[in-house]
């Protein structure tokens, strides 16, 4: 997957260039709330001091195979600076221009909801910039009239005043995309996006929280309506209700007690209504919130074929032990781009339940918060899935050996009811664990001891983690292992060396190596035991033990460096590119020296279309200076290329990198020079003609 991030049309961070990179790069995106981006930047970043607070317009894209995703666009709020000039920004995205405008007092009577939310967009847009601006998208949140009697008499922001008098009182989710350039705002029931990836325990399950209140429970709600113009009092139900102002669930007031509590329903003017909208919503009220947060990671960052998980999501999560199997929404993606194994994202559900349920609940979550440390312990995983293999789901055959005092010594898991005719079998004791395809007392070539060894006839495919494997004679796929090699017949295929550390090939017969993999690369000798060095800091030299050598830094996103790996004054290591090839260029950071050879270029008119006379009166207006370049080479003499980068025949010698940075073709101007002294000297011959 490629990242870009963009401020205006310049790259800020490019995943397919190693020259314009973010030191670190992290988004957070939380339902109803303004998604924020933060990032970090070294003092040399070409857009070091370009990037403005609150004017710079940001996008953060990620692209694929499939897909150019827009995962952000927002503006600065604020930066700070490290002491070694690191600099950091925190962005938020365009929801954040609702901070910006301010909503005067008003009355709101028979109007829907979709216009109430228009009419407040287009406040917003009316005090704002273009850039600010937003027009209206899917909005389908309604109440049970689609009818909004508001009365807004302070002084909000636009957020603020969407959050309060719509999202809270409604439900629903505030979103932003962009169309055409154009912000467009959406108010949603729900973003009704189902993710066809999946949550599991022991798999990409990190941590699961539950929280069980009884905070908000009551027996019995006072619905309150619409308020009167002239009285500014609520409409209630007493008038149609026997007097009571109430209504309450009885089977909860004979578990609870009386607990009353108030519920508003502004846009309500009828009682009638307001009753039945009362007992519709009651018997949530009168349950316990269980609140279960799931945090877990995005499987794409590892298999680009399981589908991205996006804010928003329905996500099926299942955990047995939990006996969960349902779907969760994807409330918060937090997204660390620098380092993906940071990534993660948090699933939410509130579930209203009775009491009994929820207590059950809250035990089946504790009885498992054990297993979520197990989860993280791969080979406890592995000895419990064998064993559910051999004794089965439903106990399976468990018997015991017993000593002459009637004491049990082992304990067998076997594959049926009768040690006899059992074949496989786990055994259990005080020296460890044991498997066998032979019975009993057949041979146990599988075995895990108390004193830390593991012996094995194969291992399947999967994963060790931890495991420290000492063979001091074995087979690995044909070829024969000792302590130190892997051989087959008379020749010595692997060295291992300890000491050294490093692993080698090596023939037995010619007596050289064939390629060593050490700390710092790979080196490739060849039978005068010299060789090339590929990989990250590595170079070619017959003693490689020796710390300052000349080398090949391998290919790093699309490039080979060339230049030097040592060790500078102070310690640590460093490595220096002499030589950068890349697609369409090679660049040269030292002086290049011929040593008495020539550099020729082909010429012949074969090669050649577009041939034509040049004006080259232009070198007279060129102006030779002296100068010193900062990164190394003093005294030289030449042009400045800046100065002319506006005039048309700059195109014959003016070249700009993919930095921004011009250099000069000496060769075009040499080659016009010529033509300029030729011209000259035919003047300077006429001029001698007519003297004489």
């Amino acid at each position: 997957m490629i990242i870009k991030l963009y401020c205006d049309d310049e790259l800020i961070h490019d995943t397919t260039t190693q020259d314009i990179r973010c030191l670190t790069l992290k988004l957070k995106q939380k339902v109803n709330t303004a998604d924020t981006l933060t990032f970090s930047i070294l003092p040399n970043h070409p857009l070091y001091d370009s990037i403005e607070k609150l004017n710079s317009i940001l996008r953060l894209y990620e692209i694929d195979d499939k897909s150019n995703l827009l995962m952000f666009k927002g503006r600065v709020i604020d930066t700070s600076d490290t002491i070694d000039g690191i600099r950091c920004f925190n962005c938020e995205s365009v929801l954040g221009y609702l901070n910006d405008s301010i909503q005067p007092p008003k009355e709101y009577h028979n109007t829907t909801i979709r216009d109430y939310l228009v009419d407040k967009i287009n406040y917003h847009n009316s005090v704002v910039e273009d850039k600010k601006k937003f027009y209206i998208g899917t909005v389908n949140v309604t109440n049970n009239t689609d009818n909004a009697y508001r009365i807004d008499n302070d002084y909000p922001n636009t957020m603020t005043n969407i959050q309060e008098k719509l999202i809270k009182r409604l439900g629903g989710y505030l979103d932003y995309k962009e169309l055409n350039g154009n912000n467009y705002i959406d108010y949603v029931k729900d973003y009704d996006s189902y993710n066809s990836q999946k949550i599991e325990f022991k798999k990409n399950i990190l941590d699961l929280e539950r929280y069980i209140t009884s905070v908000d429970l009551i027996t019995a709600l006072i619905p309150l309506g619409a308020k009167d113009e002239a009285t500014e009092l609520p409409t209630t139900i007493e008038s149609i209700n026997d007097g009571k102002n109430y209504v309450y669930d009885q089977e909860a007031v004979n578990m609870y007690g009386w607990i009353f509590g108030t519920k508003t329903y502004e846009d309500t003017k009828l009682p009638s209504n307001l009753k039945e909208s009362a007992l519709k919503d009651l018997p949530e009220l009168t349950k316990m919130s269980l609140s279960l947060t799931i945090t877990a990671i995005d499987l794409n960052l590892i298999d680009v074929n399981i589908t991205k998980i996006k804010k928003g999501d329905m996500i099926k999560c299942i955990s047995q032990p939990h006996k969960l199997d349902d779907y969760f929404m994807c409330t918060v993606l937090e997204k660390n781009y620098i380092d993906p194994s940071k990534s993660k994202l948090t699933l939410d559900k509130t579930i209203k339940t009775s009491s009994d349920i929820a207590i059950s609940n809250n035990r089946d979550i504790n009885n498992v918060t054990s297993q979520l440390v197990v989860n993280k312990q791969f080979i406890l995983d592995q000895i419990k899935h064998q064993t559910d293999l051999i004794t089965g789901a439903s106990g399976g055959n468990i018997a015991y050996i017993f000593n002459d005092k009637g004491e049990p010594t082992d304990m067998l898991f076997m594959d049926t009811d009768d040690v006899k005719t059992a074949t496989k079998v786990l055994r259990l004791n005080k020296n460890g664990i044991g498997f066998s395809s032979n019975g009993v007392n057949g041979e146990y070539k599988t075995a895990w001891t108390l004193d830390g060894s593991f012996n094995a006839e194969y291992i399947t495919a999967g994963t060790l983690q931890g495991i420290q494997i000492i063979a001091n004679l074995g087979m690995i796929g044909g070829w024969a292992m000792d302590s130190t090699s892997l051989s087959s017949g008379s020749t010595t295929g692997i060295i291992l060396d300890s000491s050294d550390p490093s692993v080698s090939t090596y023939n037995k017969e010619t007596g050289y190596l064939g390629a060593k993999m050490f700390d710092g690369g790979i080196g490739i000798y060849n039978p005068f035991n010299h060789g090339i060095y590929v990989g990250d800091l590595i170079g070619s030299s017959d003693d490689t033990d020796k710390k300052d050598f000349l080398g090949i830094i391998g290919a790093k996103g699309g490039r080979i460096d060339i230049g030097f790996y040592k060790n500078p004054p102070g310690g640590g290591s460093s490595s220096f590119s002499n030589i950068r090839i890349e697609e369409n260029s090679i660049d040269f950071y030292e002086t290049l020296n011929m040593n008495g050879r020539s550099i020729l270029n082909q010429s012949d008119r074969r090669l050649k279309r577009n041939i034509d006379d040049i004006d080259t009166s232009f070198i007279y207006d060129l102006e030779i200076k002296k100068f010193d370049y900062i990164n190394g080479d003093k005294n030289k003499i030449g042009i400045i290329a800046n100065y002319y980068t506006d005039k048309t025949y700059s195109k014959y010698f003016l070249h700009e990198d993919r930095n921004g940075y011009y250099g000069v073709d000496y060769q075009n101007i040499l080659n016009a020079l010529i033509q300029c002294v030729q011209e000259q000297n035919k003047r300077i011959e006429a001029l001698e003609r007519g003297a004489k």
